[in-house]
């Protein structure tokens, strides 16, 4: 009588057969996460593009609008850093005087001197939080806006700071005289170059974007 034919693997074959498909599997996940990481940073690195303009825009607006760059801030602000506001690429602090209006939009002149009062809208960057603090002249009879505090502190009488961005590491200024040349006296600048530097750290990777703007000023 013959012996039926045993079908079947060994458990060493098995094992090699286990072992090849884990090496695959783990090549197909490495290739898929690469992937997927790759397409997730290339849309934060757009979604950080969009950004970075807005804020650009929304600071060549207030430059637009206003009167200079203030050095040191003069409004009074019970929430300002120790020393008070400065403009600082080092400290990320950016002083736009801007002339104080009524809710009509018309310009509120002080008579005695026959120049507008001015508001101040301060951009600063805390914990790498891009936001702006809007100071209200208060000797401006009919002036509309309303001075802003950190979230911490606000109320409403004192709304919160306008956040603009969580992920920007660095504002920096470079300023420019009539004749295009860089001075250091912020008092003087007829133009401003501004940079913002932002990143986010996606699958392990830091993805890095960096946009800037040159603008003149009224002054």
């Amino acid at each position: 009588m013959k012996k039926l034919g045993q079908n079947g693997v060994t458990i060493f074959e098995l094992l090699i057969s286990v072992s090849i498909a884990a090496i695959l599997i783990t090549v197909l996940v490495s290739v898929s996460l690469g992937f997927y990481g790759s397409t997730i940073r290339s849309q934060v690195t757009a979604e950080m593009a969009i950004d970075s303009h807005f804020m650009l825009r929304a600071m060549v607006e207030d430059l637009r609008l206003g009167r200079n760059i203030g050095v040191t801030s003069v409004l009074a602000d019970s929430n300002a850093p120790s020393g008070g506001w400065a403009t600082s690429d080092v400290n990320n602090v950016l002083i736009i005087n801007r002339p104080a209006t009524t809710a009509s939009n018309d310009i509120i002149y002080d008579s005695s001197t026959g120049y507008p009062y001015n508001n101040e809208h301060i951009y600063f960057i805390t914990e790498n939080k891009l936001q702006k603090r809007l100071l209200k002249n208060t000797s401006a009879a009919g002036n509309h806006i309303t001075t802003s505090c950190p979230l911490s502190a606000s109320s409403s009488t004192c709304p919160s700071d306008r956040l603009y961005s969580s992920y920007v590491d660095n504002m920096a200024f470079t300023f420019y005289d009539d004749n295009n040349n860089i001075i250091t006296d912020v008092a003087l600048a007829r133009s401003v170059n501004i940079n913002l530097v932002m990143s986010r750290k996606i699958f392990g990777k830091t993805v890095t974007f960096n946009n800037t703007i040159l603008t003149k000023l009224r002054n």
